[in-house]
C-alpha cells in the first residue's frame, strides 16, 4: 500500500523526504506540501485570499507565481489520488496546521483513501517530552521518523467533523486566527501590542536607535507561542509605521535594506 504524506511547510516536506531516503523504507511513499499559512488571510474564497496575500504578504510577482504553482500541483495531485493510497497528514497543535488539517480533510472527504493523522505535539510528549514546537517544520528527519508510530487513522465521523469545521472557518471573514485551546478568530491588529513591546525591548537590549526589521520580527515570533510568518509581522510593522509608531529608513522592498525605529505613542 502506497503512502502520500501531506505536510504544511516545505521544511517538513524536505525532512520527511530525507527520512524516507535515509531509512530505505520499503513502501512506495511520496510527500506533498500544502504551501499556505492558514492562520493569516481570508479563507472564504480563493480569489479573495489571493488578493489579500498579494496586497499584504507577497513581495513580488515571483513569490505569487510560486505560491500559485505549488497550489496547482497540490490540486492536481489530490484530483488524481488513487483509492488505494493511504494519506498521512502531519500537523501540530498550532493555528496554521490545525486549520490546514481541516482544509485537507475537506479535500479528501469524498475520496475512498484511508486518512491517518500524526499529531506532532502529542507525539513529542512521549518521544521527546521536554521539546516544545510551534510547527512540524521545526522537527528533524530523525524525530519525524520516531513519530511515524504515532499515526492514527481518522474515523469516518472524525473526517466529516473536520471537513465541517473547515466550512465553518470559511464563514468567518477574519484575516487572523490564533490558538488558545482551539482556533480563535481575532482582529488583524490583535498582535500589534506584542510587536511594539518586542520593538521596545530590542531597542533597549541592543542600545541602538535604528534596528533591522528582522531583529523585531524575530523577537516577536519568539514571544508568541503560535506559528506566525515573518511576512505577516513585517506587514504589521509597515502599517504601524503609517500610523506614526515607527520610522523607516531605506528600501522596504528588501527586508535587509532598511532600518526601523520605534517611536511609540
Amino acid at each position: 500500500m502506497a503512502i502520500l504524506h501531506i505536510t504544511f511547510s516545505l521544511s517538513t516536506q524536505g525532512s520527511i523526504k530525507h527520512a524516507i531516503r535515509q531509512h530505505h523504507l520499503q513502501r512506495d511513499e511520496s510527500v506533498l506540501s500544502v504551501n499556505e499559512i492558514f492562520s493569516i488571510g481570508p479563507l472564504s474564497s480563493s480569489e479573495e485570499r489571493k488578493s489579500w496575500l498579494k496586497a499584504n504578504i507577497f513581495r513580488d510577482s515571483e513569490e505569487r507565481e510560486l505560491n500559485e504553482d505549488l497550489h496547482k500541483e497540490w490540486k492536481k495531485k489530490i484530483a488524481g489520488l488513487p483509492c488505494d493510497v493511504d494519506v498521512w497528514v502531519w500537523y501540530s497543535q498550532s493555528t496554521h496546521e490545525e486549520i490546514g488539517l481541516r482544509y485537507v480533510m475537506s479535500e479528501l472527504i469524498n475520496r475512498c483513501s484511508m486518512v491517518y493523522g500524526i499529531d506532532a505535539t502529542d507525539g513529542l510528549k512521549r518521544v521527546q517530552p521536554n521539546m516544545m514546537i510551534r510547527q512540524t517544520g521545526e522537527l528533524s528527519s530523525d524525530l519525524l521518523m520516531k513519530l511515524r508510530s504515532e499515526a492514527k487513522r481518522f474515523s469516518i465521523d472524525e473526517c466529516q467533523q473536520l471537513a465541517k469545521e473547515w466550512e465553518e472557518l470559511k464563514q468567518n471573514p477574519s484575516t487572523l486566527r490564533v490558538w488558545k485551546n482551539g482556533i480563535e478568530h481575532v482582529a488583524e491588529e490583535a498582535l500589534d501590542p506584542i510587536i511594539m513591546e518586542c520593538a521596545e525591548r530590542a531597542h533597549a537590549e541592543l542600545n541602538e536607535e535604528w534596528l533591522l526589521p528582522m531583529r523585531i520580527i524575530g523577537e516577536t515570533i519568539g514571544t508568541i507561542d503560535d506559528y506566525l510568518s515573518e511576512e505577516f509581522v513585517e506587514n504589521r510593522l509597515m502599517i504601524l509605521a503609517k500610523k506614526g509608531l515607527f520610522e523607516i529608513d531605506g528600501d522596504t522592498t528588501d527586508m535587509y535594506s532598511y532600518h526601523i525605529k520605534y517611536i511609540g505613542k
